[in-house]
């Protein structure tokens, strides 16, 4: 009896360590405005969604992400990495749901992260979850822009 007890409090303990590995609390989120250069992510609020990406000509691949988020905070440098390699092809934004409520709302995000792939300003995927860099390229493989042809 004394080892089922303990062998509940094992798999309690490993059930929170599980949880302790996802999205929690960090006492110093990223600066999510910061911009190194033309090639990082766009930057989008509840008012600039619209534009930047309903509108946008080239297919967009969104972020939703929060600083709390540790899977979020470990995507970052995937995210800007496409961002870079696949500029003037896709635009690539991060959208800060803590900060932006209306399109969390809008869009249904209550996982983190989750990534939203939208052409001519319609969302046609929908990745939940940590992404490498391979799936994020298989996924919008469909619908990138040739270099140049818009």
């Amino acid at each position: 009896m004394r080892f089922a007890n303990h062998h509940y409090s094992t798999r309690t303990l490993v059930v929170l360590v599980l949880l302790a590995a996802g999205c929690t609390r960090d006492s110093s989120p990223e600066n999510d405005t910061a911009s190194l250069n033309d090639n990082d992510p766009v930057q989008l609020t509840d008012e600039t969604f619209q534009s930047e990406v309903i509108e946008s000509e080239l297919p967009a691949l969104v972020d939703m992400w929060a600083p709390w988020c540790q899977p979020c905070i470990a995507m970052k440098p995937t995210v800007r990495e496409l961002a870079s390699e696949l500029s003037g092809r896709v635009k690539v934004a991060e959208l800060n749901i803590e900060q932006n409520p209306f399109i969390k709302e809008k869009y249904d995000i209550d996982k983190y992260p989750t990534l939203l792939i939208f052409v001519d300003g319609i969302e046609v995927q929908r990745l939940v979850g940590t992404q490498s860099r391979e799936e994020l390229l298989e996924a919008l493989s469909d619908h990138l822009v040739e270099e140049g042809s818009r």
